[in-house]
This record gives structure tokens, C-alpha cells and sequence, in this order.
């Protein structure tokens, strides 16, 4: 296993992590920080692996897709500072001696952060599918695309799709995202597994959106050599 497998490893571990921390009722707050102190690790670990590609950002000729995905990656930056410098405030176990007392409206901010982190790391996802999908299939060393694998493909990514919108409302998604109160709860006495499929879903939802609009707009973010072969540089 190569070093761009082994980043596409840990950025998946990254997206489970995130999904873990969303299921704070599930946790005690301890293993909550320890899940979310990971993530921000392995965020230091893939922007060590990406410092290459920070680097030639302003040599590239920039087209819509590349402006796209560098939007994306800013928003995403600011969501995760956001939530790094929050966790810091509210911090009960690991870091106590950061954390402020009372800081409610602080814990409000954190939470709705981690939605937001979720929604523009899917969108990241779409931006980089081709990506990831010419990695596994290098890596499980499939032939050429056949008709019939491609049938399968777009019909599984079209069955989590709906399976997303299904979950978007179930778990009041866009609620959450527009800072809002929800009443509902996910009862994990009942369905834990639900819960994690359920968000997962909801990552392929938009990650296939996205990738859907860019492929329409004819501005997908192709794997070219200067930014997707295997030694991956682009983010």
C-alpha cells in the first residue's frame, strides 16, 4: 500500500471520527474529546501530506473546478478552526484548564460547526471522486471500466443518494445546519447502527451532488497528472 492509499485511509478514518463525534449522546464526554483530538491529528497529518500542494496553489492555471475546490477548502479550514478553538473553550476532560465556565452559547457554536464540517467535507468528497474511484480501482487492480460495473457503481451510489434524503429528513439535517433547535433525539437504545449509515449516507448524498453539478457545469476536477496520480497532491 502506497502513501497516497495509506492519506485516503486516514482521511476516510477522519470522516468516521467526525460522524463519532456527532453521536455525543452516544459517548461519554471523555471518549468524545479523545474521537474529536484524534480527528484534529489526523487534520494535521493530511495537511503535512497536502504541504506540496498549499505550495504551488498560486502556479496552476485556475479553471472553475480548481476555484471551486479552493473555496471549498477554505470554508472547510474556517469549520474546522472553528471547531478546534470551541472544543478548546468547552473542554471538560482533556483540557480543562482552557475551557470557560458557562460557555454555553460556546457549545451551541461547536455543535453546529460539526454539521457544517460534515456537509463541506462531502462536498470536498464530490470535488475529489474521480480521485478516489481511480484509487480503488488501482488498488483492487480492476481492468478498464466495463459497461456492467458501470451500471453497478452509479446504481449503489444512486441508492445511498436516496437513502440520504431519506436520512436528511430523519435526522432533521438542514435544521441542524441553519443553527436551529430540533427537538428530535436519536434513540441509540434502539438503532446505533442506523445512526452512523444514516449520516454516511448523507456524506454520499452530497458528495455525489457535488460531483453530479461539476460534471454538468463541464468543470469536473479531473484526475490530472499534476494533481490526482497516486503520490495525490492535490488535498
Amino acid at each position: 500500500m502506497n502513501v497516497f492509499r495509506i492519506r485516503l485511509l486516514l482521511d476516510l478514518v477522519a470522516v468516521v471520527l467526525v460522524i463519532a463525534c456527532l453521536a455525543y449522546w452516544w459517548l461519554d464526554n471523555l471518549s468524545h474529546e479523545l474521537f474529536g483530538t484524534a480527528l484534529f491529528v489526523l487534520v494535521i497529518v493530511h495537511n503535512v501530506f497536502n504541504r506540496r500542494w498549499y505550495g504551488g496553489v498560486t502556479k496552476r492555471r485556475m479553471d472553475a473546478s480548481r476555484i471551486f475546490n479552493l473555496v471549498t477548502i477554505f470554508c472547510l479550514a474556517i469549520g474546522m478552526m472553528v471547531m478546534l478553538v470551541t472544543s478548546l473553550l468547552v473542554s471538560r476532560d482533556l483540557f480543562p484548564f482552557t475551557a470557560l465556565s458557562g460557555a454555553f452559547a460556546v457549545r451551541e457554536i461547536h455543535m453546529f460547526a460539526g454539521y457544517w464540517v460534515l456537509l463541506i467535507i462531502a462536498i470536498h468528497l464530490g470535488t475529489r471522486w474521480t480521485v478516489v474511484v481511480n484509487t480503488i480501482q488501482s488498488t483492487l487492480r480492476l481492468a478498464s471500466p466495463s459497461p456492467s460495473r458501470t451500471i453497478v457503481v452509479r446504481a449503489t451510489a444512486l441508492a445511498i443518494a436516496i437513502w440520504g434524503v431519506n436520512s436528511s429528513f430523519e435526522m432533521a439535517f438542514g435544521t441542524k445546519l441553519m443553527l436551529t433547535y430540533s427537538l428530535d433525539m436519536w434513540d441509540f437504545s434502539e438503532n446505533t447502527v442506523g445512526f452512523f449509515i444514516g449520516y454516511a449516507s448523507i456524506v454520499g448524498l452530497y458528495a455525489a451532488i457535488t460531483h453530479c453539478a461539476l460534471g454538468l457545469l463541464g468543470s469536473p476536477i479531473r484526475g490530472s497528472r499534476e494533481d490526482d496520480q497516486p503520490r495525490g497532491r492535490a488535498p
